[in-house]
């Protein structure tokens, strides 16, 4: 069995899922000729640190006993490990050499840049609030997928499931508001701000976001 990883992009900030699979078929097959068949395909989060270390103690500004793991930057497994230990350590009272390498506070400045940037990526989505509708009907959604609407002055996540029956929510994140954006592959509603997922019934399942989309109505539209 062979795994093969790549194509990223922001969450919520590319809908081509198809293309970037296809890619990653095409660099395979080309590498490793043995290759018959892909047998399965799926996609998920990297949360990347700005200075590609993952925080891991403390987490800033909350109780004493709040201990967080994050921005793991594709190192998972890695991390999960050495977390183990390090929090142990932290929670006990020993010394732990990796304590400050890995403090969730840490100020990098060589990352600044990259933390500039960040953030001005995440500016310009708020620049969706202006936008139109990805359509201008949700009669036009056909079953199974799902797309952004304008009402008025704000906008709505719908979605009709296969049986023909619209399910309809606030576009607007529950973090900080941002508008998210339809995922046709895993079919979600993803945040291009800070990477907050929500399900078709607008259920949070990846934070930073703690709470459900606001619901709208839901009825039956064949």
């Amino acid at each position: 069995m062979l795994i093969v990883g790549g194509e990223d992009h922001k969450t919520g900030q590319a809908n081509d899922a198809d293309a970037r699979y296809a890619a990653l078929e095409v660099w395979t097959r080309e590498r490793f000729l043995m290759v018959e068949e892909i047998l399965f395909r799926w996609s998920g989060q990297v949360m990347n640190a700005d200075d590609g270390i993952a925080y891991i103690g403390k987490n800033p500004f909350d109780e004493e006993n709040v201990y967080i793991v994050t921005g793991d930057s594709g190192l998972g497994m890695t991390h999960g490990a050495i977390a183990s230990i390090l929090l142990t350590d932290t929670i006990l009272g020993r010394k732990n050499t990796w304590a400050e390498a890995y403090d969730p506070s840490r100020i990098k400045i060589g990352a600044v840049g990259d933390f500039v940037s960040e953030n001005l990526n995440v500016a310009a989505q708020y620049l969706d609030w202006l936008t139109p509708g990805e359509i201008d009907s949700v009669e036009k959604i056909a079953p199974g997928t799902g797309a952004v609407v304008r009402h008025g002055l704000t906008k709505l996540a719908a979605y009709r499931d296969e049986n023909g029956i619209l399910c309809e929510h606030s576009a607007v994140c529950t973090h900080l508001n941002c508008i998210v954006a339809w995922n046709s592959s895993e079919k979600t509603w993803d945040c291009p701000c800070h990477g907050s997922r929500f399900n078709v019934q607008g259920k949070v399942i990846n934070g930073p976001a703690i709470n459900a989309l606001a619901p709208v109505n839901t009825e039956k539209r064949m």
